[in-house]
């Protein structure tokens, strides 16, 4: 496989092709390929892709019935590597001026049966021996293919009206689907020919076009002879004024420096695999031998250079695009990087400075790339565009600028991805926080902020960063998960959702606990979904995270000091603000310092029904993070008072827990319910219990209650949205003398001795 995809060797491919019939590409093809092999050492392969399967250049060459590629395709049903090696290395169809045709088939039929994905192989193989001229008809769909693999693509026109129309047309869907334009010299074939457009005109044409004409072969009367007498001119008639202008096309082939063949590049990587794997790999295996471990190592390096290259050649053309953008006085801000019109002329400024490149050997593939990653660096978030895209990726971790993580469907995962440099991840850093008005550098050195589509970013850069500038994005669902979704996840039973539901119906203070990562602030905004859209709901944040759909809905979020360290305005301060805006609920995105004093003075003072998060593993460490954060508001509130505060505030904790196989689920719906000696008390209502791990590593349990009724179930019949009871005994685990869950099937404990 890797002597398919890539190549080292002196071949040279040369493709020659036209925009209609009738400008003498074959003619050329035929002269140029004797030509060739007359100069140099290596034999040469003429390979007409033809639809038409004529067979001109085996009656020119005088070789009768030439092995065609569906003749080795009909070998390769019942032969052996020895066999086929020798019909590709020795059997091909030679003249006796050096130079060989391999027709794609006999008849139309046998060429119709073959493609790119058949082809690629044998012309791999071929190219260790031959040159090879591709004669390429211009409607043939392997017309595409061929541009891939050449190293020269000339393109043969004469001096008419139609040539120059479907020359536009075709340049145009070549540019457009990033062909290496740059490889294609223009032979304008007969120019002089009777009725011709003028040859200045046909050359201001193409110059348009961005293209010199590389020759204006003439007119040649004699041509048109030689061939009805089965010659060929560059062998009867070498001193004509046709033939000294074909010297010129053949020097162009002799400076021409071939380029590692990237064969893999010219079809899907789906069609490339298959081909290899179904036909190529049997015969060709272990015909190169092992790879020894030098070559290993050579291959590392040659890696490392090509990936400097890339780079190099990136940052070159970013700097000549910046000063083409300022040429042409286009402004590139934070409101247009996103529009498609922007893209696309930034993306042809990309596609003109590439093809002004000298000895650019690129695939359109590797074009196609080089292209979208600068673009991505230009206007976007460079290595992280794609991530960015992906709606399956939750998470971006940048540890370092060449080690950078995601997760997805809840595990971590080491991409492929890279930036260049350290400095390269600053520059994406700071074009995320400019727009919001914050600065990242020495002395601001760690900023929180979000994107436009509402995902929440952390960067933190030196002295603070020791192993490099580090980048946080967590990424939010476009909508809102609802209870579909977590049933779909297996977060929560449709029973316990249910019963959340009518908590926050009959408006129960409710605080969802978990770890980093549990996914906290999605399922508040799912049961903020639950709230009424009669009322008045007003919610706070660091950054702006929660998507309500309730039309009476206001956002607040907090804002750092500025550069002068000043004009801060903390979570505390919007709460204390918020009871002043006439709120029927308030909604804080997470407690996580002074301001849960007075989130917990919100609820006992008219607030029911109020929601927020906290970081802790468990209901109860939940609860003295509570009590810990309400003493660091207020150090002169004795722990009592505290407790009182929180057990008359708190009536529900709801806990999120993320577990080995990367799921999420809720583990703990918890009620708060007074205190006793001084202790606040609490009751398991439902729980989770992990019962075991499927042989795919997924996570095995159910969600059942524990036989308690809540404190306040009298609560919702009083107010029209009754539970039955069952909910909270069907089914019920018993809980051992710690609490801990009893599985089914458990034996019970031996008696005391």
């Amino acid at each position: 496989m890797a002597e398919l995809e890539t190549q080292k060797n002196e071949s040279k491919i040369i493709a020659l092709s036209s925009p209609k019939e009738g400008a003498g590409k074959t003619t050329l093809t035929l002269n140029l390929a004797l030509g060739w092999a007359g100069i140099q050492k290596r034999p040469v392969l003429i390979v007409p892709l033809d639809p038409l399967a004529r067979q001109e250049h085996s009656f020119y060459l005088d070789i009768k019935k030439p092995v065609s590629v569906a003749d080795i395709l009909r070998t390769l049903g019942n032969t052996n590597i020895a066999v086929v090696g020798g019909l590709l290395r020795g059997k091909v169809s030679m003249s006796q001026w050096g130079v060989g045709v391999l027709p794609l088939g006999n008849t139309r039929a046998q060429v119709a049966s073959i493609s790119p994905k058949i082809l690629i192989p044998i012309l791999s193989r071929l190219s260790q021996t031959f040159d090879i001229f591709l004669d390429v008809d211009s409607s043939f769909p392997m017309q595409a293919f061929a541009f891939d693999i050449a190293d020269k693509i000339f393109w043969v026109s004469n001096a008419t009206r139609t040539h120059l129309n479907s020359t536009v047309q075709l340049f145009n869907d070549y540019k457009e689907q990033r062909y290496p334009m740059e490889r294609v010299s223009v032979i304008c074939n007969q120019y002089d020919m009777p009725g011709s457009i003028a040859y200045e005109e046909v050359e201001r044409f193409y110059n348009s076009m961005g293209r010199d004409i590389d020759v204006f072969l003439p007119w040649d009367e004699a041509i048109m002879a030689s061939s009805n007498r089965k010659e060929v001119e560059i062998i009867t008639n070498p001193q004509s004024e046709w033939i000294k202008g074909l010297r010129l096309v053949l020097a162009k082939i002799r400076d021409l420096s071939p380029a590692a063949k990237d064969w893999s590049a010219s079809v899907s990587d789906e069609e490339f695999t298959q081909a290899a794997k179904e036909i190529w790999s049997p015969i060709f295996a272990g015909a190169a031998g092992p790879v020894q471990e030098s070559h290993v190592a050579v291959e590392e390096e040659e890696g490392k250079t090509k990936l400097s290259f890339w780079d190099d050649l990136k940052q070159k053309i970013h700097k000549d695009v910046v000063k083409t953008l300022e040429v042409e006085r286009i402004v590139i801000s934070d409101e247009n990087t996103a529009s498609e019109q922007t893209r696309k002329r930034v993306a042809a400024i990309v596609d003109d400075i590439l093809q002004k490149q000298p000895n650019l050997q690129f695939s359109r593939d590797q074009r196609t790339r080089f292209s979208s990653e600068l673009l991505d660096e230009i206007l976007g978030l460079g290595p992280l565009e794609t991530l960015m895209r992906d709606p399956g990726v939750t998470e971006i971790m940048v540890n370092a600028f060449d080690k950078i993580f995601i997760e997805q469907k809840g595990k971590l995962t080491l991409t492929k991805y890279k930036f260049r440099n350290n400095e390269q991840v600053v520059q994406v850093i700071k074009r995320i926080v400019s727009p919001l008005g914050r600065r990242i550098d020495e002395s601001v050195p760690l900023v929180d902020a979000r994107l436009k589509d509402g995902s929440r970013v952390n960067a933190i850069i030196a002295p603070l960063a020791v192993s490099g500038p580090t980048l946080t994005i967590r990424r939010f669902s476009q909508k809102p998960f609802g209870p579909a979704d977590y049933f779909r996840f297996g977060t929560i039973s449709p029973e316990c959702m249910e019963f959340l539901e009518k908590c926050v119906r009959i408006r129960k203070n409710i605080i969802v606990c978990g770890g980093t990562g549990t996914g906290k602030t999605t399922f508040l905004n799912a049961l903020s979904g639950y709230i009424a859209d009669d009322e008045r709901i007003i919610t706070v944040e660091d950054t702006a995270e929660l998507r309500l759909q309730q039309p009476h809905w206001v956002s607040l979020e907090s804002r750092p000091p500025n550069v002068e360290g000043k004009g801060a305005i903390s979570i505390q301060d919007l709460v204390k603000n918020c009871l002043r805006m006439r709120p029927d609920r308030i909604v804080v995105g997470e407690c996580r310092g002074s301001e849960a004093l007075d989130m917990l003075q919100a609820m006992n003072t008219g607030h029911e029904g109020s929601l927020t998060t906290i970081h802790a593993n468990t209901p109860r460490d939940g609860l003295s993070r509570l009590e810990a954060m309400c003493m660091q508001a207020s150090g002169d509130l004795p722990i009592s008072a505290i407790r009182e505060m929180i057990s008359s505030a708190v009536n529900m904790i709801v806990q999120l827990s993320r577990f080995s196989d990367g799921s999420r689920k809720v583990t703990y719906i918890t009620e708060m319910h007074g205190q006793k000696n001084g202790q606040i008390q609490s009751t398991d209502l439902f729980r989770y219990v992990q019962t075991g791990v499927d042989e795919n590593g997924k996570v095995q349990g159910l969600f059942a209650p524990t036989g308690n009724l809540p404190s306040f179930y009298s609560d919702f019949k009083a107010k029209g949205v009754p539970v039955p009871e069952d909910v909270f005994t069907k089914g019920a685990i018993r809980l051992d003398e710690n609490g801990d869950p009893i599985l089914p099937n458990t034996p019970p404990p031996p008696p005391a001795v």
